[in-house]
């Protein structure tokens, strides 16, 4: 993993790393392998001292929110994971979400993990799109083009429940 970018503002520090998407883990989209694929960590990070801490992680909005407790500091805990513990933590958290509050099948319940147990914007390098689409890439297109990262535009918390809650999911 690379640190690509940081702002810094006061004593708040936003970053973003590049990760190469598909060496592991459950970040294989449904419409395919990963080639030409990136993967952006971003968290925001928070001034201790000489180091800045991690706080909160912010690729896939909502996704913590709602998949995570609050008991038993699950939602602290993927706040401060690495994208590489995410299909030991995030993934574990989805299926319990999916499977015993929203009522979903196994079926969807494996999609959605597929898409959000790590949280990691996806873009697709390969891709002919001329623009981004939120979740675009990990759904091989379902939610816009195939390029995926995010536009301006997009309403990342429609598209999440979508994803959870609607028909993005079956469109597939």
């Amino acid at each position: 993993m690379k640190l690509i970018n940081q702002i810094k503002l006061g004593g708040i520090a936003l970053g973003a790393a590049a990760v190469v998407a598909g060496c592991g883990g459950s970040s294989t989209p449904v419409g395919g392998p990963n080639l030409g694929r990136i993967a952006v960590w971003a968290t925001t990070n928070v001034r201790t001292g000489s180091n800045f801490v991690q706080q909160d992680r912010l690729a896939n909005p909502v996704v913590n929110e709602v998949f995570a407790t609050f008991a038993n500091n699950r939602h602290r805990v993927n706040n401060l994971a690495t994208p590489d513990r995410d299909t030991a933590e995030l993934a574990n958290d989805i299926q319990n979400f999916m499977r015993n509050v929203a009522g979903r099948s196994q079926a969807t319940t494996d999609v959605v993990k597929s898409v959000f147990a790590q949280d990691t914007m996806v873009v697709n390098l390969a891709s002919t799109a001329t623009s981004g689409a939120y979740l675009g890439a990990q759904t091989g297109g379902a939610t816009g083009s195939t390029f995926g990262g995010r536009e301006l535009a997009d309403d990342v918390v429609d598209i999440s429940l979508g994803v959870v809650f609607g028909t993005t999911v079956s469109a597939l």
